[in-house]
């Protein structure tokens, strides 16, 4: 909340209201219903200029006999406007006027400085090479290893589907060289790269 809008009932007789001429407040707003004397009703309503960007959290008010009671105006963010805001009582026998300008929030938030060290290596040390090299030597067709491999995996596979058109031990020797083509070639993949 920026500002109070302070609003005096009953202070200067029954049924009266006192209300600065203008208010102005960036972004939300309370407004402080303080009674001098007896209990009171007391309407909040806004202007069509108000009323577009801003919201009365509650717009009715019972305040007893020397009590306060706080009504909160939530104004839409960046909202800048001017409008009025006018305070009933004794079911509008007795009306007040605010003229309330309504100016955008300003950020508060600190600017972040950005240092130029920001761009160096935490320890100083130059990046390395070697993991680019081989990101770009793999992606770019020159992995020898990539070859072999899928060979190895070829043979499984014709192996493996031979079996299924023999019988007896034939197809049980094709599976176990089925078996062991795949393992070279995972073994192969795994111990010949650099």
């Amino acid at each position: 909340m920026s500002e109070t809008l302070v609003v005096d009932l009953n202070e200067e007789g029954m049924h009266s209201v006192r209300v600065p001429e203008a208010f102005t407040a960036a972004g939300s707003f309370e407004v402080l219903l303080r009674n001098h004397g007896s209990a009171t009703r007391v309407h909040l309503s806004l202007d069509d200029a108000l009323a577009g960007v801003a919201t009365v959290d509650a717009s009715h008010h019972y305040v007893t006999e020397g009590d306060t009671e706080r009504a909160t105006v939530e104004v839409a963010p960046d909202a800048a406007t001017r409008g009025r805001l006018t305070v009933a009582v004794a079911y509008g026998a007795t009306t007040a006027d605010v003229s309330v300008e309504v100016e955008p929030t300003v950020s508060e938030k600190p600017p972040v400085e950005v240092d130029e060290s920001l761009s160096e290596p935490a320890d100083g040390n130059e990046r390395p090479t070697e993991s680019l090299a081989a990101v770009t030597r793999g992606a770019s067709g020159g992995d020898t290893t990539t070859v072999p491999a899928v060979a190895l995996g070829g043979v499984a596979v014709a192996l493996a589907a031979a079996t299924v058109t023999t019988d007896g031990a034939v197809a049980v020797v094709l599976a176990v060289l089925a078996v062991v083509a795949a393992l070279a070639g995972a073994g192969y993949v795994v111990y010949a790269r650099p």
